[in-house]
Formats: structure tokens, C-alpha cells, sequence
């Protein structure tokens, strides 16, 4: 049986949101922009960045695991920016034993509050929020 993929699978979770899927124009992904995309910023686009943090399955043999998450909203202009980010966050915290790209998620939930700023490289307007996601470590059908 293969690893789940949750950074794959929380991009689907916020492409198939239909408010998301408008703003973004299927603009998410995982880990960084891909280097074509950034010649279009700034414009509506989502990152899911893995973002390391604590394990709350430490020490057991539990098959799930938490993964800590940095949910990035790129916009046109930082009020934009902050816009998708509330709209990413409807949609990251309705997912509830859902399954996406084979991962089966129990969670998606803030684990802090959101900032914005400009990025430092490219003074593109940002907002973003960390989550902890806990999910299953095998994939599922």
C-alpha cells in the first residue's frame, strides 16, 4: 500500500471548492508556485507548503499522522489576498473524514492566526495561515 500524499490532497480539497475553484482559476498548489505560473503574479493563487511542526501521534502505532501546513493567498492586491485567504479557510476547515487524492483527512484546523505581507522577493501581496491536518498515513480507495 502506498504513503498518502496529504500536501496533494489538501490542493484538490481547495480545487474542488467551487468559491476557491472561481478565485484561484485552478491557481493551487503544492509546496512553490511552478515557475511558469510566477511571470503571471500577481494574481489569485494558493500554495500548500509542508511546514514541519509536532507530531500529535508521537509515540503511538497509530497509521495517521498531523501534518503542519502554511496556507499561502496570493492576490492582485493585499485586500484580495486576504479575501481567498478567508475563502481557503471555509474550505480547509469544512473538510471533515474526507477523502482526496487517495488521503483520507479528519482535519484541517488552524494553528494560529493569519498574517499578510508583501513577499520580500517579489512585493507580491500575500496572506497566510498555518493548519494542522491530521490524516491517514496509507492510501485509501
Amino acid at each position: 500500500m502506498a504513503e498518502a500524499d496529504v500536501i496533494g490532497a489538501l490542493v484538490e480539497a481547495l480545487k474542488v471548492d467551487s468559491i476557491v475553484a472561481a478565485l484561484t482559476a485552478d491557481r493551487v498548489f503544492g509546496g512553490e508556485l511552478p515557475k511558469d505560473e510566477t511571470k503571471h503574479m500577481p494574481r489569485h493563487a494558493i500554495v500548500v507548503a509542508p511546514s514541519g511542526g509536532v507530531s500529535t501521534a508521537a509515540g503511538s502505532y497509530v497509521e495517521h499522522d498531523t501534518q503542519r501546513v502554511d496556507l499561502l493567498a496570493f492576490g492582485p492586491t493585499p485586500n484580495e489576498a486576504n479575501a481567498l485567504l478567508r475563502s481557503a479557510r471555509r474550505a480547509m476547515t469544512s473538510i471533515r473524514r474526507q477523502i482526496f487524492s487517495g488521503c483520507l483527512i479528519h482535519w484541517a484546523e488552524p494553528a494560529g492566526g493569519f498574517s499578510a505581507r508583501r513577499d520580500g522577493a517579489t512585493q507580491w501581496p500575500v496572506a497566510f495561515q498555518p493548519y494542522q491536518v491530521f490524516h491517514a498515513l496509507q492510501e485509501v480507495s
